[in-house]
């Protein structure tokens, strides 16, 4: 009896360390990546002791094993796969990835996990068996937490959980507030949210995925809205009377990422950062350039957009640039290295989505290490291979720059030492890393240089009446001036200057002569990236019924304009008051 005993104790403990064990691995991985960082021990385990604490109360509520099993033989089939995900992308899969898999069909799945197709059916297949046979070997003990401690756990997790409702419920209140109230410039940031117990569980496998799977359904539902907001509206588009109208043609709008104008050598910096695009005898520089906003989810419907100067950030009542372009006889491409869905792509991708066409190739957002810009270019090429499609507008949604500044170039791009290595984590609240952030930073740019090049090489190769427009979303800040701290999403001077640039193949210029003079001119003045929407009009020749409240650049008519700020209104006049780093006079 004692040996069948022992057999039983055995295969409970090795059931028990599948299906309790097996869910908590990856948090262990997070845990165990901060190993040799300056990180303090509790915040080193903190991963590990929130999904121990979660799987706690879950079962001080249920009070049975057995009952836990309906969430927990779940989380062990998918603990092998979120794993896989963090040693693979150095983060934890988001509410993106519910967006990747939705949209992958199984030509693109078997082509992606390739000859190791036999090796996951039987991984699949072992890990399938071994957590069945576990959750079989639980549900035959039923081992019950009958001590009055399981009260008090269930009541504390309870309570913590109530109370978390209570601060979002709160939260939600005060983001109704006018942020221009809020005088101090690090009072205004996008990027520093509080951290809580719902933020800090969000990435955390198994106890995260309702969280992100709320996210994924967020972003679904911005979608539909979207949808329905601008059915059936009509720009009215008419083409202008030019020299082009019904030659083919290709427009490129190329959307940057946390460009800092001063730091590329086409822009004047120093460093040589920008070499490729700083030979070019062909390019239209606009040397002050801003962005409306600081944090991509705001600056790039802003672009694309024309909202109404008064109220910038309102919901968006009519459709984008994209549908102007499709209504005016236009295949739409949107090509993308950020992620398709989150609380930052959202935004974006609900306004992608009127593209014809839409790739977004990375598999991880702007936290991890996945595709490079350059891996935009295949795709461009063959788009512009289809001369059957006489006009296109292609979108390249790039990720630039963007932190971790390691990630957004290959190796062969470190050429400014030292720099930050791709396992390294840069601290942007650290100014001992200000040298160490702008080397790495400058390389992205290095990269960046390329891939402009490149694209603005196929661009040309194809011969035809065509322009490329170059933008960042926003800019960057390394503790220049009285900033305590580095990024962007706050008031900052260095946040809100971005490069931008315009390229007009020769087909284009001698078409558009009148057009030219204008841009030329307009390049001189202090423009803003309100004037992307109209000024992408113009270079096409498409005018629509209303008119828009921003300057069209291509204008003879377009004048000086506020540049208004979303946050802090005129960015000339009323911004100095809030900016850290204000250098203007």
């Amino acid at each position: 009896m004692r040996e069948i005993e022992r057999g039983r104790d055995w295969r409970e403990a090795l059931a028990a360390a599948i299906v309790f064990v097996l869910p908590l691995l990856p948090a262990c991985w997070l845990s165990w990546q901060t190993q040799g960082r300056e990180v303090a021990a509790i915040d080193r385990a903190m991963p590990l002791l929130l999904c121990l604490s979660v799987t706690l109360w879950l079962l001080a509520l249920v009070g049975r094993s057995r009952y836990l099993l309906v969430l927990l033989v779940p989380s062990a089939l998918l603990a092998p796969f979120e794993l896989f995900y963090l040693i693979h992308f150095a983060q934890p899969a988001g509410a993106h990835v519910f967006g990747v898999i939705a949209e992958t069909n199984r030509v693109e799945a078997l082509a992606w996990i390739g000859p190791w197709l036999g090796a996951v059916i039987l991984s699949v297949g072992m890990i399938s068996a071994a957590v069945f046979w576990a959750a079989a070997v639980i549900w035959s003990r039923d081992r019950r937490w009958s001590h009055r401690s399981r009260y008090w756990v269930a009541i504390a997790g309870t309570l913590l959980v109530l109370g978390q409702a209570l601060l979002l419920w709160a939260e939600k209140d005060l983001q109704r507030a006018d942020e221009t109230e809020l005088n101090p410039y690090l009072t205004h940031s996008l990027e520093q949210a509080k951290p809580d117990f719902l933020r800090e569980l969000e990435p955390l496998f198994p106890w995260g995925l309702p969280l992100r799977w709320a996210r994924y359904m967020e972003h679904r539902q911005a979608l539909h809205d979207h949808r329905a907001a601008i059915e059936g509206f009509d720009f009215g588009v008419k083409a202008r009377e030019i020299s082009f109208a019904g030659q083919p043609q290709v427009h490129i709008l190329v959307i940057g990422e946390t460009g800092r104008p001063d730091r590329w050598h086409l822009f004047g910096a120093q460093r040589a950062t920008t070499p490729h695009l700083s030979a070019r005898q062909d390019l239209l520089l606009f040397k002050d350039a801003v962005s409306a906003a600081s944090a991509t989810r705001e600056s790039v419907p802003l672009m694309l957009t024309r909202r109404p100067p008064e109220n910038m950030l309102a919901p968006p009542v009519e459709a984008s640039l994209l549908t102007a372009y499709k209504q005016a006889g236009f295949k739409t491409y949107w090509l993308s290295t950020q992620g398709a869905a989150g609380a930052h792509e959202t935004p974006i991708s609900v306004l992608a989505r009127e593209a014809d066409e839409q790739f977004f190739i990375n598999a991880v957002d702007y936290r991890g290490a996945g595709a490079l810009d350059g891996d935009l270019l295949p795709h461009l090429k063959q788009i512009l291979a289809r001369r059957k499609e006489t006009k296109q507008l292609i979108v390249l949604h790039t990720l630039g720059s963007h932190m971790h500044y390691g990630h957004r170039y290959p190796e062969g791009y470190a050429k400014f030492q030292p720099a930050l290595a791709w396992a390294d984590k840069g601290d942007l609240w650290r100014s001992s890393q200000k040298d160490l952030l702008l080397n790495t930073y400058d390389n992205s740019v290095l990269y960046t240089d390329t891939v402009l090049n490149q694209a603005i090489e196929l661009l040309a190769q194809t011969g035809q009446i065509a322009s490329l427009v170059y933008a960042a979303d926003h800019g960057e800040t390394f503790f220049d001036g009285k900033c305590p701290r580095g990024g962007h999403g706050f008031a900052a001077e260095k946040n809100y200057r971005v490069p931008m640039f315009v390229w007009l193949s020769p087909q284009w210029r001698q078409a558009r002569g009148d057009a030219l003079a204008s841009l030329t001119d307009n390049s001189r003045r202090a423009v803003s990236t309100l004037s992307i929407f109209p000024s992408m009009l113009g270079l096409a020749g498409i005018d629509i019924a209303k008119p828009n409240a921003h300057p069209d650049l291509t204008s003879s008519r377009a004048g000086s304009a506020t540049r208004l700020l979303t946050h802090f209104g005129d960015f000339d006049r009323g911004f100095k008051q809030h900016a850290c780093d204000w250098q203007g006079p």
